[in-house]
């Protein structure tokens, strides 16, 4: 025997209104949750007993500090002073013919030409009493260092100097040395040498360079 199903008793003729339903109270679900919060309550801990205080902390208010009065504007007074006219005097000059001045007649100084030594003249000039007599001299009044012959130093010193138009030695100075005092101790026997006869240029006594060797030698 076949079965028959009732129609009006056929829940699937009403899913569509079931479904809308739970769709309603879903979104009403959803709504409620996200308007609901929860509220904390914070109990301050006791101290005495040691136990240490939540991270609540009450929430602090700034006031801004209140705006400055603004400055009272002073108006300015401002005195006028009339000077009085400042009278000036009347200058007259009075004009006196002094004549003619005689200025002076004002040389220019004269700059007198350096003269300088020559290398070579007509006639060089010479030791007094010739070359003998001049190293004689340099032997007899020459002292050998002392700091030169515990070095053992020898050698041959070559000094220059000017003669003059008188004669005298000047300019003294050592073109090649051997040091350990001998140096020194030729320009000085050299400043108390005697005159020498002084060089000639068209016959006139001229300065002159002169170059001669000084010899040490230990014994």
């Amino acid at each position: 025997m076949e079965h028959r199903k009732n129609l009006n008793k056929d829940l699937r003729r009403q899913s569509g209104l079931f479904f809308q339903i739970g769709l309603l109270i879903a979104m009403m679900l959803c709504v409620s949750a996200f308007e609901y919060t929860a509220k904390k309550e914070y109990k301050p801990a006791d101290i005495s007993s040691g136990e240490p205080l939540d991270d609540w902390k009450p929430p602090i208010t700034v006031n801004p500090p209140p705006k400055p009065p603004k400055p009272k504007v002073v108006p300015k007074v401002v005195e006028v002073i009339e000077e009085e006219p400042i009278e000036t005097p009347d200058v007259t000059f009075d004009i006196i013919d002094i004549g003619e001045i005689d200025v002076p007649e004002v040389e220019p100084p004269v700059e007198k030409a350096v003269v300088v030594p020559f290398d070579i003249v007509e006639e060089m000039p010479t030791p007094v009493g010739g070359e003998t007599a001049f190293y004689k001299f340099i032997s007899k009044n020459l002292k050998y260092p002392k700091q030169a012959q515990r070095m053992g130093v020898e050698g041959k010193v070559l000094v220059k100097f000017v003669v003059l138009e008188n004669g005298a030695l000047d300019q003294i100075h050592i073109l090649r040395g051997i040091g350990a005092g001998c140096d020194e101790e030729t320009i000085r026997v050299l400043e108390k040498a005697p005159k020498w006869n002084p060089g000639k240029q068209r016959g006139k006594p001229v300065k002159v360079w002169k170059v001669v060797p000084i010899n040490f030698k230990l014994n």
